[in-house]
C-alpha cells in the first residue's frame, strides 16, 4: 500500500534530518497525507499525477480539520516537498518509472506576507497588563530585541554578560510534537549579541535574584537547567504556555488579538518609523537575508510613508 510506504520513509528519514523537521513531516504525514490516501488503498504503482492533484486540491479548498474551509498554500506546499520526497524514492528503487508528484501543480503560496503589529501606544498598554504575569520579562526582552519565541525562551545565563552588557542569542527552545532544545538558533545570521540597555539590565538581575531565592526555597527539588526564564522550581517554561498566555493576556484586558511572534513584527514596525533602515532592522532581528526583511516589513510604515509623501508636497510644479 502507499501509505505503508509513506510510513516506512518517514521512520528511515528519522535519522536524516533534524528532529523538529522529522516532527513536522511526521504530523504532516498523519494528520493529512494517510488520512487522505488510506481509503483508496492504492498501490505505490498505482498513483498517479490525478491522485496527487486532487489530493493539493482538496487541501487547498477543504483540508481544515475543523470543517472551515482550506489549509494555506504554505502548507499545502510542505505536504506537496513530503509527497515529492517519497515518489522520488520510489523512482529510486525502481518501484515507479517517474515521480507523480512532479507533474501536479501545487498551489501558489502568497508570497505578501503582512504580520501585525502593535503601535508603541498598544506595545506599552500590553507591558501594562503584563505587570505581574510571568511572562512580563519575557514579553520585555521580546519587544526590545525582536526575538523569536524559542530565542527569548532559549535565553541561558552563560549567554548574559553582565560584566560587559551584553546578551547574546545561541540557544533556542522550540516545540513540535515533543520540546526541544538546541545549542544553535535557526541560521547563523541569528546568532548574534545585543547590548543591555539599564532597563533590561535590571530586570535580568531582578530574575536571577528570584531564582537564588527559589533554590533556597526547593532545595534538591529546584531544576537547574541554566535558563534565564523558569518557572519558580526551576522547571523551563513551555512556548505553548507562552502563546496562550499572551492570547488569554490580551483578550481579558481588551486588547487587539496578536500571535506572540507578531511582538517581533511589533519591533520591526518601530523601528521603522524611527527610521532605521532595512539593513540595521535585518541585523537585529537576525534575518540570514535582507530579501527576507523587505518582504514582510516594507509595507508595515504607513505613518512614515505619509510623512515622506507629505515632504514632497510643492515640491514639483503640475504645469500645463
Amino acid at each position: 500500500m502507499f501509505t505503508d510506504y509513506v510510513q516506512g520513509w518517514l521512520q528511515g528519514h528519522k535519522t536524516q534530518v533534524d528532529i523538529i523537521t522529522w516532527q513536522g513531516y511526521n504530523i504532516t504525514v498523519q494528520k493529512y497525507i494517510i488520512p487522505y490516501f488510506e481509503p483508496l488503498k492504492l498501490d505505490v504503482k498505482d498513483v498517479t499525477p490525478g491522485h496527487i492533484q486532487s489530493f493539493y486540491d482538496k487541501m487547498f479548498t477543504k483540508g481544515r480539520r475543523d470543517g472551515k474551509g482550506g489549509l494555506s498554500a504554505r502548507s499545502v506546499k510542505l505536504q506537496a516537498v513530503i509527497l515529492s520526497m517519497v515518489l522520488k524514492d520510489a523512482v529510486l528503487k525502481d518501484l515507479i518509472p517517474y515521480n507523480p508528484a512532479s507533474r501536479a501543480k501545487v498551489p501558489a503560496q502568497d508570497k505578501t506576507f503582512k504580520g501585525h503589529f502593535y503601535t508603541v501606544e498598544q506595545a506599552n498598554a500590553l507591558l501594562e497588563a503584563c505587570a505581574g504575569e510571568i511572562i512580563s520579562p519575557i514579553v520585555y526582552l521580546t519587544l526590545n530585541y525582536g526575538l523569536r519565541r524559542s530565542e527569548v525562551l532559549g535565553l541561558k545565563w552563560d549567554a548574559i554578560d553582565f560584566q560587559n552588557g551584553m546578551v547574546s542569542i545561541k540557544h533556542t527552545v522550540v516545540m513540535n510534537e515533543t520540546i526541544v532544545e538546541k545549542d544553535k538558533t535557526k541560521n547563523h545570521a541569528s546568532l548574534r549579541s545585543y547590548p543591555m540597555t539599564d532597563d533590561i539590565r535590571e530586570i535580568l538581575t531582578n530574575v536571577k535574584r528570584e531564582q537564588d531565592t527559589n533554590r533556597g526555597i526547593f532545595g534538591n527539588e529546584y531544576c537547574e537547567n541554566g535558563y534565564v526564564f523558569t518557572w519558580p522550581d526551576g522547571r523551563m517554561i513551555r512556548p505553548d504556555y507562552v502563546s496562550n498566555s499572551l492570547r488569554k493576556l490580551l483578550k481579558r484586558n481588551g486588547l487587539p488579538h496578536i500571535r506572540f511572534h507578531d511582538l517581533r513584527h511589533t519591533t520591526a514596525s518601530i523601528l521603522l518609523s524611527k527610521g532605521w533602515s532595512l539593513k540595521d532592522i535585518q541585523e537585529w532581528l537576525g534575518h540570514s537575508d535582507i530579501t527576507v526583511t523587505a518582504n514582510i516589513y516594507t509595507h508595515i510604515d504607513i505613518t512614515r510613508k505619509q510623512t515622506l509623501a507629505n515632504s514632497l508636497t510643492d515640491t514639483f510644479k503640475l504645469t500645463g
